[in-house]
């Protein structure tokens, strides 16, 4: 895998693990497609800066106590694209050590000086697994 990829992933990973969720905007393009389960959303990295702090605060709110990537495979698209297939392992103070672990795709686009995001596939509900998990009421 490139370096310029091992190094965004390795510095998002950094932000999503501390809860600095103002420090993951960077990775993303200008625009960018947030999918999953339940539908998609075009969204500007400057709105997506706005709610950065929400959702810090929700994944505060529901105990999360670490997060890293404990895999990642890269498939490239074009010599300007990429997909990334990351799973992730998260804990929450309820659960414990137990990860909790999940997969996002991430489609990075390689044609300026450092890789951007500009599309991630949660694979899973995460609402829904919160739930099950106890983790929201």
């Amino acid at each position: 895998m490139p370096d310029a990829i091992n190094k965004l992933f390795a510095e998002y990973e950094k932000a999503f693990n501390a809860l600095e969720v103002e420090k993951q905007v960077p990775f993303f393009a200008e625009h960018f497609i947030s999918a999953g389960p339940r539908g998609s959303i075009a969204v500007g990295r400057d709105g997506f800066a706005r709610m950065a702090g929400k959702a810090a605060q929700f994944y505060k709110s529901v105990g999360q106590t670490s997060a890293k990537i404990l895999s990642m495979d890269e498939t490239a698209i074009s010599s300007a694209y990429s997909m990334v297939k990351i799973h992730w392992g998260v804990t929450f103070a309820k659960t414990g050590n137990k990860l909790i672990e999940f997969d996002v795709t991430y489609f990075i686009q390689k044609t300026g000086p450092e890789p951007k995001i500009i599309m991630f596939i949660a694979h899973q509900d995460e609402e829904k697994a919160m739930k099950e998990l106890g983790l929201l009421g």
